[in-house]
């Protein structure tokens, strides 16, 4: 299936995906980065979430690319985790802003950032690697 990059007229005028972000999503590989999903997997769920970004920031250019929807609770107590690329950024660099739907009158601006998607892209790498191991340990204790 081909993924999902916005491709209607709603992006910011001048956003550009990251690059290194397209090259991921198009390899089409199985990514594993649990908690975390991209977002380019399926229209409804960035469309979803980019309309709410719009309605909460209506000032900002944020476009959600990746989501934690734990439903185990396990993550963040279920609540939705949502990384946006912040397109109202410096014209050629595209930073990446964490929006926690568990603290909801904190902007994405007071909430992590990443300087592009690579350096978040390692993050969730890490990220994952302890939420699996946690998963394990929860498992074991069960």
């Amino acid at each position: 299936m081909k993924p999902f990059l916005y491709d209607l007229p709603i992006l910011p005028n001048s956003f550009e995906f990251p690059v290194d972000y397209l090259d991921v999503v198009l390899a089409e590989e199985f990514l594993d980065i649990e908690p975390w999903r991209l977002l380019s997997k399926d229209m409804a769920t960035p469309l979803f979430y980019y309309s709410s970004m719009l309605l909460k920031f209506s000032e900002a250019a944020l476009v959600p690319f990746a989501i934690i929807q734990d439903e185990s609770g396990l993550y963040n107590d279920g609540w939705v985790v949502l990384a946006c690329f912040d397109g109202g950024g410096k014209e050629g660099t595209t930073g990446v802003r964490i929006y926690d739907y568990s603290k909801p009158k904190l902007s994405p601006w007071d909430n992590l950032s990443y300087s592009g998607f690579s350096e978040w892209f390692s993050a969730a790498k890490e990220e994952s690697s302890r939420y699996k191991a946690e998963q394990v340990e929860d498992k074991d204790k069960g």
